[in-house]
């Protein structure tokens, strides 16, 4: 497949998104009520091509460039932000099974518009057996399990009942793709917010899984040449592109909310410190989304003439998601707290926001932490975790 049918793909993908924006803020109340998608917008997701944006070309996939994806999650985002999330994590299946053999790959992904969810902490025991592995765990926080073909879960290995250890004495472990019919739901999400992502745990029990299935996140070699598989935490890019969404939503439900509100001063739009805080908003927002698309463009240059990247660039790619949070949540509470007190009424399109995007902000990949390795990075200093 040439660049320019991926990219007409990609353009393809994107204006069915947008397509879909009437849609899902349509059923915005239902999802958040429900605490999950409606089958009717996971099935429109599917059609429009969302799930199968990091499938392979040799699987007839678009292999999607990263800026493109930023845009369709940003997208859905704006519109709901639950919905943004689940297909950032049901479109991940090209990330996990690029580390497969090619034919169990392709064989586990015949269809490519299935949904993919899970969880990579090492929930699970896997108990080495001929061919594979039986293994039992439980694993949470696990986005859009419910609507997902396979599920991945992090394992530690044990052979003969003793866990097996790497050279450094460290647990040595894997990553598994269950079919959804081997796993159990555990209806337990309840969240502040993202609730409608349904982000349930899941347990299996002595569930066999064939070795061919299985892989480590950070030593098992990428058996896809592409560029979009060549840095192994280009996953983590597109939490970013749903935070800037998220908090784009914000704005553009503030905005609304401006142009009608009264005020004792006068209708709120024509408050200056509403005025001021809509301009504040959308600085933090537009340099946050610039900045992402500029770093990742950058790296995916980089990657795509086959270079290595350098360590400022490995700092700024990490960098540039963790600021996208932190600008995303200070510009959603600039709209909340301009709105008064109809920002706190439920369902409201902007206390959604509200909610979501400092939820999301509790995601690992946007943990303070990150803020002192990418600072020691630029300052020289290769940091020991393999996530950066």
């Amino acid at each position: 497949m040439k660049s320019s049918d991926t990219g007409a793909q990609g353009a393809a993908i994107l204006a069915a998104a947008e397509s879909l924006v009437p849609l899902v803020r349509a059923h915005a109340d239902r999802i958040e009520a429900e605490r999950r998608i409606p089958p009717q917008i996971i099935a429109a997701m599917r059609a429009a091509g969302i799930f199968r944006m990091t499938a392979p070309r040799d699987w007839g996939g678009p292999e999607l460039d990263p800026m493109m994806q930023f845009r369709i999650l940003e997208t859905l985002s704006a519109a709901d932000g639950s919905t943004g999330w689940c297909a950032y994590t049901g479109a991940t299946s090209g990330y996990f099974a690029c580390y497969l053999d090619p034919p169990v790959a392709r064989r586990i992904f015949a269809d490519v518009d299935r949904a993919t969810a899970g969880n990579p902490m090492p929930g699970g025991r896997a108990e080495v057996v001929e061919g594979g592995y039986r293994i039992s765990g439980r694993w949470g926080f696990a986005s859009g399990v419910e609507h997902a073909a396979w599920v991945v879960g992090g394992c530690c290995i044990h052979e003969n009942g003793a866990p097996v250890l790497e050279a450094g004495g460290t647990p040595k472990s894997i990553m598994a793709f269950f079919a959804a019919e081997q796993i159990r739901i555990v209806e337990n999400w309840d969240s502040t917010g993202l609730r409608g992502t349904g982000s349930h745990d899941y347990e299996v029990s002595q569930a066999f899984v064939p070795r061919e299935r299985t892989f480590n996140l950070f030593s098992s070699p990428v058996q896809q040449a592409g560029a979009l598989y060549a840095l192994r935490s280009m996953i983590l890019f597109n939490h970013a592109g749903v935070v800037v969404g998220i908090a784009r939503g914000a704005l553009e439900a503030f905005r609304e909310l401006a142009l009608s509100k009264a005020t004792p001063w006068g209708r709120l739009g024509d408050q200056e410190y509403a005025q001021s805080a809509l301009a504040r908003a959308e600085a933090l927002v537009g340099s946050a989304r610039c900045y992402c698309l500029e770093t990742l463009s950058d790296i995916y240059r980089t990657l795509a003439a086959g270079k290595a990247l350098s360590l400022q660039q490995r700092a700024l790619y990490r960098l540039s998601i963790t600021h996208a949070h932190r600008a995303a949540v200070e510009a959603v509470d600039l709209m909340f707290n301009a709105a008064g007190a109809s920002a706190v009424r439920m369902p409201g399109r902007l206390e959604r926001t509200f909610r979501d995007a400092h939820t999301a902000n509790q995601h690992m990949v946007a943990s303070p932490k990150s803020y002192a390795i990418t600072g020691m990075m630029l300052l020289g200093q290769s940091p020991k975790d393999p996530l950066y």
